[in-house]
């Protein structure tokens, strides 16, 4: 049979990021989904500085900006008077805020960027069964569709973003370690008449639980709150009596909750994968990590990944680069991954916690931590996901760098600088005296495209960065570093 170059299963947040990628650098794609149509709920709201960097040069960052509603802040209260806000604008970022967007609005913008690139969703496609092909060169996918059809489909490389009960990650036999944590959880979608805030989160502390509220624009909200006395009973979805009832108890500030779009029940899973790899299948998203909603970070993480995964595979597939590339995305992603579970972890427990005496160190201490100007710093960069990066990784190694800046780290969107980038391959911005940098990229046809900046961080005479096509950065020196340049991209490329 004729061998496809990606199978993509789970057309959610993740899996149309890796579609929109792969078919942008010129990859053919399947992309398949199980559910017979799009969710129309909300669920996943924050897309964070990092995401519009990347999305934004991709071109769908701009429909995101203008759908979606901006919060400056994220502000703590307990027992009626404010605690103190997390600065968002304090983000390195031209999109020094987050986004809020519910998932169905960001994946109907995929779905249509994706459509505009010739490719189509095929839904009510599931797959049956997985195996690697009979040359080991492949994938063999079983996909049975809605109509009764099966076949089987043989393709090179397969990524599984197909959530949570992922079938790809449970027929392959990964593992999904990791725990339930005990608390129980409410959330609605509905509209707020009162005086709430529509610029920022809100977070309402209290002994008896928390609620947090985030706006979603013209009078809309997201409500997510514990619920330890069981004021939301029964066995169906929460309702806005219910919702209100468990709101009062704990917010200060009388409002009137109403029109209910949408309402759940959910515990927090805390998981991910040994490795996001398993032979030719590449996992991401939901598939490959869950975790606490703290910090609004699970779609963001999901894109994130694709980002990082699709430009290497894209190269690995037309010959530009060694296989061993495809390595550093689970050497990359993986540590991100953990690290995040961790911090939202620790963020879980600081706010579900009813115990008196840590309810009384919250009060005390948040108004302190939150007037520090480092604090403040590192919680705005690590919110908006620009604080991540792959320094001291294998593909960062032997690769220089430039005044503060090291392989790995994001390169800032600086003064035009991501629309400068070739999405495809590495981009060499080279500043006045780097000609000898400049003859190494050139032998690199293809693989490496130069640029001429005067910008920053290229402010010495002979400076130079590679930068990749996910922003973050390859390599960099000075003019007299073209040997080490060669080495580098001899260990990871192919010349054409």
């Amino acid at each position: 049979m004729d061998r496809i170059p990606v199978v993509i299963v789970g057309a959610g947040p993740t899996g149309l990021t890796a579609a929109l990628e792969l078919s942008r650098l010129g990859v053919s794609v399947r992309l398949v989904d199980r559910a017979p149509r799009p969710s129309t709920e909300s669920r996943a709201l924050a897309v964070q500085a990092r995401t519009l960097e990347l999305l934004r040069v991709r071109g769908v960052g701009d429909s995101m900006l203008a759908l979606g509603n901006k919060t400056g802040a994220a502000t703590l209260y307990a027992d009626g008077r404010t605690l103190g806000p997390i600065e968002l604008h304090r983000m390195p970022s031209r999109f020094n805020f987050i986004l809020m967007l519910a998932q169905s609005e960001s994946e109907r913008l995929l779905t249509e960027q994706l459509a505009r690139q010739g490719v189509k969703v095929e839904r009510g496609v599931e797959v049956t069964a997985v195996a690697e092909s009979v040359d080991r060169a492949g994938v063999d996918v079983t996909l049975h569709s809605d109509g009764g059809t099966e076949e089987v489909v043989s393709a090179s490389y397969v990524i599984a973003a197909d959530g949570p009960h992922s079938t790809l990650r449970r027929a392959l036999g990964v593992d999904f370690p990791g725990r339930t944590l005990p608390q129980r959880y409410v959330l609605a979608d509905l509209h707020v008449d009162g005086e709430l805030a529509d610029d920022q989160v809100s977070i309402f502390l209290a002994r008896r639980g928390f609620v947090a509220t985030f706006p979603m624009g013209q009078g809309r909200f997201r409500l997510m709150a514990t619920d330890p006395a069981g004021i939301v009973s029964g066995a169906g979805e929460p309702t806005v009596e219910q919702m209100q009832r468990l709101f009062a108890r704990t917010v200060h500030i009388p409002v009137r909750l109403h029109t209910l779009n949408w309402s759940s029940r959910f515990r927090i899973n805390s998981r991910h994968v040994r490795s996001l790899r398993s032979g030719r299948v590449f996992f991401g998203g939901d598939a490959a990590h869950v975790h606490s909603p703290a910090g609004g970070q699970g779609m963001n993480l999901g894109i994130q990944d694709m980002v990082n995964l699709a430009w290497k595979l894209a190269m690995v597939l037309d010959g530009r680069a060694r296989p061993e590339l495809l390595d550093t995305y689970d050497s990359e992603r993986l540590p991100v991954i953990r690290r995040l579970i961790w911090f939202t972890e620790i963020g879980t427990r600081v706010f579900n916690s009813t115990n008196r005496f840590v309810h009384a160190a919250r009060i005390r201490l948040a108004p302190r931590m939150l007037g520090r100007d480092r604090v403040q710093n590192a919680a705005a960069s690590m919110f908006g996901q620009l604080s991540a990066g792959y320094r001291d990784r294998a593909l960062a190694q032997g690769a220089g760098g430039i005044g503060p800046l090291r392989p790995g780290d994001r390169v800032a969107d600086a003064g035009g600088l991501y629309d400068a980038l070739d999405l495809g391959g590495l981009t060499l911005f080279a500043g006045e005296g780097a000609e000898p940098i400049v003859e190494v990229a050139r032998g690199w046809d293809g693989v490496v495209s130069v640029r001429p900046w005067a910008g920053e961080p290229l402010r010495e005479p002979g400076c130079w960065m590679l930068v990749r096509p996910d922003g973050y950065l390859a390599a960099a020196g000075g003019p007299g570093d073209a040997a080490s340049l060669e080495r580098w991209l001899e260990r990871w490329f192919l010349r054409r």
